[in-house]
């Protein structure tokens, strides 16, 4: 029967003809679809609806309408600070008569200064000095380390600060950061920037204002400060640096001879005066702004984010000493840095491989192409056809609705990767025909790639199509479209390659192109020591895999930018001065009987105990709950008299009766602005539960159950948590669950959840590891499945996944040795490698199985096998490995990554399987494939019809493994 490109339509073309016909047709309406490919990279949504830490989550949102927000501070703030009520007033605009604010961005929906917060605190009878010290950690912060220097110190001010810096280098390891005294912010006007407004702001004249001035006067004097990385106030080196700073000490300049006399009968001569009086940390500067986004701005972050850096530079703050942080703004920047790996125009032309790392990839890619084929049309079809493959697998993401995210990024490469490996197989076996039969290359070439093309693809999509079991959405839309593009190489492989080849054919190869016989001695060795080397990849395998006892993951987002970012250096600057960028909830659940038994000024002080133990954990900068809008009311001692404790209780109801005015949307006297840092109303710090629902959250003793019913009184604690430190979020988690139950034990009716991004971040780490031991061992059992039924035996089924098994132990195990954590990212690398090995693995069985059926013994046809197979795989192998490999100097360090630890996998998959492969095919494992052959042949033969000679006719070998005539030529 005549293969498919033997055929000729009624019109006398070749089939071919319409195949390229139909790739160019297509071309031009997938362009219109990926213009409206989207990005989505919220790490809040990886989870599914149903998840226990995700359902949390959003009844937790719901309950106290918790929105995204972004925190912004600069740099010599303080509350004296005009450009943060400015800021305010642009971004919100100014109220009219009704109330209704006008002239503000449309991406925000409110904005809390620190200022409004001391304020309305006050208004409730706190003193603002109480005030500033409730809001540390969360909207103030207490900056750099302030040094006071004696008289002695100031007199040699310079060699006092390089004193401090080298011993803080040599002692402690440290390099300090010296930075100006503090000075209070005097507004000067800079009439060369056109752009800068003069922003009047309203005042309320009905409120009592507080003397900001005179906080901010209350900072002691200091003669310069210091800063390090990682700074934290309460932390053991910060103490270490305060000790080494008091110790600097010099000896006292001589005295004159008059009065050296005196001092002779003094009691030392030469005494050391101390150098540093004080090092202290001081509440106040610098400050920040919580600016929450309206749905228009939490559905185009990076335009919010464009929005608050304009308003910004327009209330006079300078772009330089800006900073920003929040999930906004590290989401913007991811997508941004996604958008650059492709095309960054911050760099010249001539830096190409800066404006484009993916790009330059690519051209590597194809130079390596151009110099393994020795074919400059052979190579451009080959490449060609590996770029169309993915140009068309990417527009399948756009067509079905789906959006790309930091995951679905590497995709085109890895279809690129694959597609390029199955193209240079077939080229060689073109090459190998063409070499005998110029005009029938074409259909031989693909007659002898079906097969095991087939079967590497299959098994590629099925490990790919494996991820799709992960809980992780990323994830499983990758499995997904990326299991999809793989058919569409095998496609563009086994059509869309031999049909270009066959329209425009490369010239017939040199005789020196298709000698292999240097790969056939290499055979030979290794099944002269083939129990040697056998033994050495196990040992090296074992060895490596040993390093999965401090295998760990990593979800946070931030740690995918590289420390010179932007990103990166904001969140530092607001976590060492100011704040943590992430936040953790604790919710306090009462009862209707918890109602009874304590009156409302009794919960608000039980909250406040509980926040006051929260805040003590070393990681929590600070917290914020609605107990912190009220004084401290002391309960009346049971021999109180009775108008006191009337009196007591008569507060009680009003503080109740104000809080829940608040909480009624249509109360004419409810709040219709925000004072307080976190959408400053009642409504974002207590809740009455709606609806009754049941919920579950982890603890250190297994799941715990908590019921949240019709009428329960919710009371929600806020507090700040460092992202950018090793913090172990699953230990913060379990403190925060013991403290808050130690103190609600004694009281019935009362329950508590602990919920926001860190347990979310927590859950998400568990869920990779998850996905990563499920899909990979779904797919692992996939393929061993395949290997046994396609060698017809289950042994030689095991044995044979030890090669594909090797790169994926080698290389994850050395990199759980190195302590190096494993993202997302690189999670989705072991599925892969696992089929891109078995890819050469079976090219090279099938040769083997080949050699034995027509004769040979396991030596001879482990040396034919190579010699057909090894320069595919070393071509392929060099080309797509090296060209990953340029994807190193990528600044999204999630491409970085994919690129370097794809390479590692690459190379690994190659050494195992022109190693270690070989060599168990000399050995235990092709005598297993040789039995099943021979009782295959057997029981063919059996079944075969008699010659007239009475002898069995030989089994027929099927055209895809007929070697051509050159090939048995070079090997005689």
């Amino acid at each position: 029967m005549a293969s498919f490109f033997q055929k000729r339509d009624p019109w006398g073309h070749s089939l071919s003809l319409w195949v390229v016909v139909f790739m160019i047709f297509i071309t031009p309406v997938l362009f219109g679809v990926l213009r409206e490919i989207r990005q989505e990279n919220n790490v809040e949504n990886w989870l599914p609806p149903n998840d226990p830490q995700s359902k949390v989550l959003s009844w937790h949102r719901h309950s106290f309408g918790i929105e995204d927000r972004v925190l912004l501070s600069w740099e010599g703030s303080s509350l004296t600070d005009l450009r943060a009520s400015r800021l305010k007033t642009l971004l919100l605009g100014t109220p009219d008569e009704d109330g209704i604010y006008r002239g503000g961005s449309p991406y925000i929906q409110n904005v809390v200064t620190p200022q409004d917060a001391i304020q309305k605190m006050v208004e409730n009878k706190i003193e603002p000095a109480e005030a500033q010290e409730r809001m540390k950690g969360v909207l103030l912060g207490t900056g750099a380390l302030k040094i006071q220097l004696t008289a002695a110190g100031r007199k040699r001010q310079d060699q006092t600060i390089q004193e401090l810096i080298t011993k803080a280098k040599s002692e402690l390891g440290i390099v300090l950061t010296v930075k100006p005294a503090f000075k209070e912010w005097v507004e000067i006007v800079d009439e060369s920037n056109p752009q800068a407004e003069v922003v009047e702001t309203p005042a309320n004249d009905d409120e009592e204002q507080v003397d900001f001035k005179a906080l901010v006067a209350a900072i002691p004097s200091h003669d310069f400060q210091v800063t390090w990385p990682r700074m934290q106030p309460d932390s053991k080196l910060t103490d270490q640096i305060k000790q080494l700073a008091l110790s600097l000490k010099r000896p006292t300049i001589l005295p004159d001879s008059q009065s050296e006399k005196s001092e002779q009968n003094s009691k030392s001569a030469t005494t050391h005066p101390a150098l540093v009086e004080d090092c202290f940390f001081a509440v106040g500067t610098p400050i920040a702004v919580a600016i929450e986004l309206s749905d228009t701005g939490d559905a185009d972050h990076a335009a919010a984010v464009a929005a608050v850096k304009s308003a910004a530079f327009k209330a006079g703050i300078p772009e330089a000493g800006l900073h920003m942080g929040g999930r906004p703004v590290a989401g913007a920047a991811l997508n941004r840095m996604v958008k650059e790996s492709s095309w960054n125009t911050a760099y010249p032309a001539w830096q190409f491989h800066k404006r484009s790392v993916t790009l330059f990839s690519g051209l590597i890619g194809i130079a390596l192409a151009f110099l393994m084929l020795r074919s400059v049309r052979l190579s451009c079809l080959v490449l060609l056809v590996s770029y169309y493959t993915t140009f068309v697998a990417v527009s399948v993401v756009p067509l079905t609705g789906g959006t790309m995210n930091m995951v679905l990024v590497v995709m085109p490469t890895l279809l690129t990767v694959l597609t390029l490996s199955g193209s240079i197989h077939v080229a060689n076996y073109w090459k190998h025909a063409a070499h005998v039969d110029m005009k029938n290359a074409v259909a031989q070439a693909v007659e002898m790639a079906r097969a095991p093309c087939m079967m590497a693809s299959l098994t590629t999509a099925i490990g790919l199509a494996s991820l799709m079991t992960s809980p992780l959405a990323p994830v499983r839309d990758f499995g997904l479209y990326a299991s999809i593009g793989c058919l569409i190489s095998l496609l563009m492989v086994l059509y869309g390659l031999p049909s270009l080849l066959q329209l425009w054919p490369a010239k017939p190869p040199k005789e020196s192109e298709v000698d292999t016989r240097h790969w056939q001695k290499f055979g030979r060795v290794l099944s002269r020591h083939q129990v040697m080397v056998s033994m050495g990849c196990l040992v090296i395998f074992a060895a490596s895999c040993y390093g999965f006892k401090w295998f760990r993951t990593e979800t946070k987002v931030i740690k995918y930018f590289p420390d010179s970012s932007r990103v990166i250096q904001d969140y530092l600057f607001l976590e060492e001065n100011l704040s943590g960028i992430t936040p953790v909830d604790t919710v306090i659940c009462f009862d209707e009987t918890a109602q009874k038994n304590m009156n409302f000024v009794e919960r608000v002080e039980l909250v406040r105990k509980i926040q006051q133990k929260i805040a003590e954990h070393p990681e929590i900068s600070g917290s914020v709950s609605l107990a912190d809008f009220s004084p401290v009311t002391e309960p009346p001692p049971e021999d109180a008299s009775t108008a006191k404790k009337l009196m007591y209780n008569r507060r009680a109801l009003i503080t109740k009766k104000r809080v829940f005015k608040s909480l009624t949307p249509d109360s004419e006297d409810s709040e219709t602005e925000t004072n307080t840092p976190h959408s400053a109303t009642a409504k974002s710090f207590v809740h009455i539960a709606d609806d009754s629902i049941d919920l579950e959250q982890e603890s250190a003793n297994g799941p715990r159950e908590v019921t949240v019913k019709k009428g329960d009184e919710m009371w929600r604690i806020t507090a700040q948590v460092a992202i950018m430190t090793d913090l172990n979020y699953g230990h913060l988690t379990r403190d925060l669950n013991q403290v808050t139950q130690s103190v609600l034990r004694d009281h019935a009716g009362t329950t508590h959840l602990v919920t926001g991004t860190i347990p979310l971040f927590l859950r998400t780490q568990q869920a990779v590891l998850e996905s990563l031991i499920k899909s990979f061992g779904l797919a692992f059992a996939v393929i061993a499945v395949v290997m046994m039924i396609l060698l017809r035996s289950p042994t030689a089924g095991l044995i044979t996944m030890l090669p594909n098994l090797m790169p994926i132990g080698v290389v994850f195990g050395l990199i759980s040795w190195m302590k190096m954590p494993v993202d997302i990212g690189t999670m989705i690398t072991a599925s892969v490698a696992l089929g891109i090995a078995v890819d050469g693995t079976l090219h090279l069985l099938t040769w083997f199985k080949i050699g034995i059926e027509e004769g040979k013994t396991k030596s001879e046809a482990v040396a034919a096998a190579l010699g057909h197979c090894g320069p595919a795989m070393w071509q392929t192998s060099a080309a797509v490995g090296i060209s990953l490999a340029m994807l190193y100097p990528a600044e999204l360090l999630l491409v970085s990554r994919f690129g370097i630890l794809m390479c590692a996998l690459i190379a690994a998959a190659l050494l195992a399987d022109i190693i270690f492969l070989p060599a168990l095919l000399a050995g235990p494992l092709g005598s297993l494939i040789v039995t099943s052959l021979r009782k295959e042949q057997e029981a063919a033969a059996a079944k075969a019809p008699l010659l007239q000679e009475g002898k069995a006719t030989k089994p027929h070998l099927p055209q895809a493994i007929k070697r051509t005539q050159s090939e048995k030529t070079l090997e005689t």
